[in-house]
């Protein structure tokens, strides 16, 4: 294929797979902000409202290893389509839901064809782009993908102002058209690997009932206490089917989640850790932002959405400063930096909040903006780099539910500590002022009253004149919340930092390789395997099918000296190197 052919096939790749991800991240940022019209369209509650947020997120989590395994088996290609078809479906049914049933129904089918979306679109672009060009077009897809999701509350809340919640999943169904569209015009067709056909059911069942039992579960706890049998049982069943699934995994021969690959690469695991902890962060934090900026500091929606701008202008400028410095240092001096940064941006808004002004709160959203776009950008590529490319979409899919699950767990576990921060001072500021309790049926209308600001904002005449007096404690408290979150986020980036500086290691240079053997140095990027070839890879080498690509990865070495020896995808041997320029690395091998 001519090279201005290729390259133009590649960029419409990049772009499709880069609007496939903003998609889904501004479906799930912009539906916040349209629940209270969903809760005056349908006549339901802000407790079952809350449903609408959180239907989509189970079976995303509990089925993006599947959505990646299938992509491995059966082509990434097809899959992808085959999920933007369920996700186009659910989108346009739910535009037209007559009743709430039908829109949580819908939701939660978004989620499933979601979970076939994301782990194909990392592998999908790593296989468009050679290796010096990886590192730079991932980390471009992450990042106007994640500015597209930072911007979700602006969209939700103009669209919803503008018109109706029932804007937002109309979108959601333009932009798949866009993106199938580009997909099959570009994307090159991908053959079944047949040696590969078994699907591990019991593995992605025990896998899926794990996640939605404990995300429930904890999603429930404040409502219901933490002693309710309906609290509980969830949890325990969780608990016990996540240890099945380990076991599961461990026996069967073709696993949903290749745990020995886990454990051999220590880059991969720590990039999977990674990945769940800023998804616990970016999820839970992305809820409690605008509740803050619209409740506390009185903003409107669409204000409230351009003064998160500092979160999302860094997604700009980082993601090539940050790819650059991946591809000169590895992946441990980005990930440190990042987590460091995230680290300092809590502590400054944990201190922010309590000024009831804008201003101090202004450079912790800009260094959590930061953060988040350096975190992001190399947690991809340092977790492809460990592993074969056979295995590409099940690692995509493992570090994907792991940041997603994170992220059910961070909307979860963080508002629990919010709430129960919240209540606990509250509660105190109420019998300090000598207020009396609410009773049950104040306490139902102050939550409804509330759920209603969110999407209309502050205003106190709406509320009714019993409830008023409890306005000026309910900030205060709420205050406490938002600041107990923020420093359970800076505990969780100690930990990561713990993680990052134990597991994360730079790779060998090629000086290092002169062992390596031509062959073992290129497996699974499709390039010529004997010595002294200096082939590149080129698109023709890229629409061969799994099973030839997968040929390369099959050479019979010990899993230590593969865990060793360097990323197979992107490394090349000093034999092997073009002579046009110098060997070099593209990401950090596993050896720790």
């Amino acid at each position: 294929m001519p090279t201005a052919t290729r390259d133009s096939n590649a960029r419409v790749v990049l772009w499709s797979m880069t609007l496939a991800n903003a998609m889904i991240l501004l479906d799930q940022t912009a539906v916040p902000l349209a629940l209270p019209n969903i809760m005056q369209d349908f006549g339901v509650g802000s407790q079952q409202v809350q449903w609408i947020l959180n239907a989509s997120l189970p079976p995303l989590a509990g089925l993006l290893v599947l959505g990646g395994r299938l992509g491995d088996m059966f082509g990434r290609r097809r899959i992808f389509i085959i999920g933007a078809a369920v996700f186009m479906g659910a989108s346009a049914v739910g535009a037209l839901a007559p009743v709430f049933g039908v829109l949580l129904a819908c939701r939660t089918l978004q989620g499933a064809g979601e979970a076939l979306i994301l782990p194909n679109t990392v592998a999908i672009v790593s296989a468009a782009f050679p290796d010096e060009e990886r590192g730079r077009a991932l980390g471009l897809m992450g990042g106007v993908a994640a500015v597209a999701g930072a911007l979700g509350p602006t969209i939700g809340g103009a669209l919803t102002a503008a018109w109706s919640w029932r804007a937002i999943p109309l979108l959601d169904f333009l932009l798949a058209v866009v993106t199938v569209a580009g997909t099959l015009r570009a994307v090159p067709s991908d053959t079944p690997d047949r040696r590969r056909s078994d699907i591990d059911l019991p593995g992605t069942i025990l896998l899926t009932v794990t996640i939605i039992s404990l995300v429930f579960g904890l999603s429930q706890s404040q409502a219901w206490g933490w002693a309710s049998p309906a609290v509980l049982i969830p949890l325990i069943i969780g608990a016990c089917t996540g240890v099945a699934f380990l076991r599961v995994e461990r026996s069967v021969t073709s696993p949903l989640m290749n745990l020995n690959l886990l454990w051999r690469h220590a880059n991969y695991l720590g990039s999977t850790a990674s990945q769940f902890i800023v998804g616990i962060t970016g999820m839970g934090l992305a809820l409690l932002f605008p509740l803050f900026l619209i409740l506390n500091l009185q903003m409107s929606p669409v204000l409230a959405g351009l003064a998160l701008t500092p979160t999302t202008l860094p997604f700009v400028f980082v993601p090539p400063l940050a790819g650059r410095w991946y591809d000169r240092a590895g992946g441990r001096p980005p990930l440190i930096a990042g987590f460091a940064t995230l680290l300092a941006a809590t502590v400054l808004l944990a201190w922010g909040v309590h000024s009831n002004a804008y201003l101090p709160v202004f450079p912790g959203l800009l260094l959590y903006g930061i953060a988040l776009a350096l975190i992001l950008t190399v947690n991809d590529p340092v977790g492809l780099d460990m592993v074969p490319a056979r295995d590409h979409g099940q690692v995509s899919g493992v570090s994907t539910t792991a940041e997603h699950f994170g992220g059910a767990v961070g909307i979860a576990a963080l508002y629990v500590v919010f709430h129960a921060t919240y209540v606990h001072r509250l509660q105190s500021d109420v019998s300090s002022i000598a207020l009396p309790n609410m009773t049950r049926q104040q306490t139902q209308q102050f939550r409804d009253a509330v759920a209603h600001a969110i999407g209309t904002g502050v205003r106190p005449s709406t509320f009714n004149s019993s409830l008023t007096p409890y306005l000026l404690p309910a900030r205060a408290a709420s205050e406490d919340g938002y600041s107990a979150a923020f420093l359970a986020v800076s505990l969780l980036c100690v930990v990561a930092l713990a993680l990052m500086i134990r597991l994360i290691r730079k790779p060998p240079r090629a000086p290092e390789l002169a062992g390596v053997t031509p062959t073992r140095s290129r497996a699974g990027a499709g390039h010529d395997a004997s010595p002294g070839s200096g082939k590149k890879e080129t698109m023709a080498d890229r629409r061969q099918s799994p099973a030839a690509r997968a040929a390369h990865t099959d050479a019979p070495v010990s899993s230590r000296s593969d865990a060793g020896s360097g990323p197979p995808v992107q490394q090349e041997s000093a034999a092997t190197a073009p002579k046009e320029r110098p060997a070099r690395n593209q990401g950090p091998a596993a050896d720790a």
